[in-house]
């Protein structure tokens, strides 16, 4: 049922076939293109916006610390220049008070207050009648009173607002963020030590304003970044101080006009500032509007965050000309996209016109008319394919001589098959030879197991019972060693004989060149050969019986090196052909090289060119029997005179890997 509507739509004429697909990759490629461009575009516009923003919170903060600093410096004068030793001498503490009074409406502070050096209250300035309240758990008194001037971002207890003023109170419960049952106010306080004439501690005099519901820092801000710009009625900027995540001063208005003091600040910017301590910008939801924010933390003397100082400006700003943009944008690629499913109809049509008159032409071919001939010189591969069809009818005509001449090299054909088989003969007779040699095998190594065991206890014995430095001792173990080889050949020819499976473990096949050039280098037929290595220290391993490989690399060495007449070079080459995936090892001597009547025969049992005496000629058969049972192959090139190279394959078992012949 799947497949039913795509074989209905390849039954469609071709034209509208095509003009589909290209709509289909048209569009595809259309909406990643507008997807994508829309990306990058909004992209553009918000990151000016979002660096906008927080160059502006920069300034906001130097506002703020502007703001605390005009109170330190404020409270520390006053400290110095009042003599409030004298006026408390004298008891004019009403005089004192005023003048208190005077100095905190000038400086538009909240309360101004006096305390004597144990931090007990002396006056106030808008309650003179209140005192005698210790005020010591205040952090910024107890440095005063330590002889440190000190300012910072704090909160109070409203109790102790209420000392103050019972408005601060009242004001403080209104913003906060528990609303009327909270119990704390946010706070820009400084306080400075008083001395007396002799030097001596007179007490703390600490001043403070109270940011619930005081605009005084949010409106400077506001009219040094934004200078008062407007969108639509709308201030195109906001800045607020919160305590917690209420909102205590800001200059977002509602509907009427009032301070929008009941916004909260936005979820990700509470989590961030004051759950992890860190600043934030982001956009968010603040009212019916969005804004591009930025905040960062307030923190009191003590380092903990108290409160969020935010700065934003509206995402209108910015979205309006980005979806404008947009929109153009997508008015053009709309436009283009229609012009070119015009032109791609067009040119469909001046495509699929003459495929349509050559397909007639197909049809009166295909009834036997041959003569036929269609218009060659249409444009681009419509003239192309007509002067294909006008080549199949003359192919057509000559068609009864093409068979006769197929007909002349089917003989040709058929005596190069015959060949082919003879030869595949040939190799059924070489491992027939080669099983026969094998089950001869068989019976001799069951003769020759009995007295390598007994060689090999006897040895074993003596070594044991030979002192550590017993100059004999490292060659009979040389003895047992090579015994041991000599039962695993053994035991190899016997699984030969069986056609047992070749080993199970992954050989490295340099490794095994290695431990059989370490083998027959101390060899004599060794001594005057210079043996080269060319290896591929990257070659993968291969699925084998190491002994096995080990026994056809020493019988193809010892070939070479008597090839050569004990005096010569052999070079050793492996590498990995990824083509099929086969390791090669090429073993290439100098020697005399074999006669071309002779090397189609050096693999056959009993087959030797050496002299009588100096070979049995099963050394290459056993080679090839174990080759073969590995799942390889082994060939030889050779000419008189130029030297022999056996090259021996093997599929590989695995990925190449390093190794450094040593």
């Amino acid at each position: 049922m799947g497949a039913e509507p795509f074989r209905s739509f390849r039954r469609r004429p071709l034209a509208v076939q095509l003009i589909a697909s290209y709509l289909v990759i048209l569009g595809a490629g259309g909406l990643i293109t507008f997807t994508v461009g829309s990306w990058r575009v909004s992209r553009a516009f918000m990151e000016p916006a979002h660096r906008t923003a927080l160059h502006d919170l920069a300034a906001a903060r130097v506002i703020y610390e502007q703001r605390v600093d005009e109170l330190a410096r404020t409270v520390q004068l006053t400290a110095a220049g009042t003599p409030f030793e004298a006026s408390l001498a004298s008891g004019r503490t009403a005089g004192l008070a005023a003048r208190l009074e005077r100095l905190r409406v000038a400086n538009h502070f909240d309360f101004f207050t006096l305390t004597d050096e144990r931090g007990r209250v002396l006056v106030r300035s808008l309650a003179p009648a209140r005192r005698g309240d210790d005020v010591t758990r205040i952090p910024a008194v107890r440095a005063a009173l330590t002889g440190r001037a000190r300012s910072a971002t704090e909160l109070l207890p409203t109790a102790r607002l209420a000392a103050e003023d019972p408005a601060l109170a009242a004001r403080a419960r209104a913003g906060g963020p528990a609303g009327a049952g909270d119990s704390s106010g946010l706070v820009v306080l400084a306080a400075a030590p008083v001395w007396r004439d002799d030097g001596r501690l007179l007490g703390a005099l600490y001043g403070g304003i109270v940011l619930e519901g005081d605009t005084t820092i949010v409106d400077r801000v506001a009219r040094l970044v934004y200078r008062g710009e407007r969108l639509h009625g709308r201030e195109v900027g906001v800045v607020a101080l919160f305590r917690g995540d209420a909102a205590v001063a800001t200059t977002l208005r509602n509907e009427d006009g009032s301070r929008a003091l009941k916004v909260r600040a936005p979820g990700p910017a509470a989590e961030a500032v004051l759950g992890r301590g860190v600043p934030w910008d982001g956009v968010a939801a603040v009212l019916d509007d969005r804004y591009v924010l930025a905040d960062e933390p307030i923190r009191d003397g003590a380092g903990k965050v108290v409160g969020i100082l935010q700065v934003g400006l509206l995402e209108e700003i910015f979205s309006n000309t980005r979806d404008r943009l947009i929109l153009v944008f997508f008015v053009i690629a709309f436009l283009g996209f229609v012009a070119i499913l015009f032109s791609t109809y067009s040119m469909i049509r001046r495509i699929t016109s003459p495929l349509m008159k050559m397909a007639a032409a197909a049809r009166r071919i295909t009834a036997g008319h041959l003569d036929q001939n269609v218009e060659s010189d249409l444009p681009g591969e419509a003239g192309l394919l007509a002067e294909s069809f006008n080549t199949m009818t003359v192919s057509l005509r000559q068609m009864k001589g093409d068979l006769e001449e197929w007909g002349r090299t089917l003989e040709e054909k058929v005596h190069q098959r015959t060949e082919e088989l003879v030869t595949m003969q040939a190799r059924v007779a070489q491992a027939e030879r080669l099983a026969s040699v094998g089950m001869l095998a068989a019976g001799v190594a069951h003769e020759i197991n009995n007295p390598l065991g007994g060689i090999l206890a006897l040895t074993s014995l003596a070594v044991e019972d030979m002192k550590p430095d017993d100059p004999v001792k490292p060659n009979l173990e040389e003895v047992v060693r090579q015994t041991e080889r000599c039962r695993d050949i053994v035991k190899g020819l016997l699984e030969f004989s069986r056609q047992s499976k070749a080993g199970s473990e992954t050989v490295d096949v340099n490794e095994v060149l290695q431990d059989t050039l370490t083998l027959l280098g101390n060899q004599s037929i060794f001594f005057n050969v210079q043996l080269i290595k060319d290896w591929d220290a990257t070659i993968p391993r291969v699925l084998a019986d190491r002994s096995q490989l080990q026994q056809v690399f020493t019988n193809l060495l010892v070939n070479a090196a008597q090839a050569m007449d004990e005096r010569g070079t052999i070079t050793l080459g492996t590498r990995y052909s990824a083509g099929d995936g086969h390791v090669e090892i090429s073993i290439a001597d100098t020697g005399h090289g074999i006669d071309p009547e002779t090397i189609d025969r050096i693999f056959d049992p009993f087959f030797t060119t050496k002299e009588s005496g100096k070979g049995s000629g099963l050394g290459l058969s056993i080679a090839y029997g174990i080759v073969t049972k590995h799942g390889g192959t082994i060939k030889v090139s050779s000419r008189p005179g130029g030297g022999s190279t056996f090259t021996v394959r093997f599929p590989a078992a695995e990925v190449p890997h390093p190794f450094v012949a040593a």
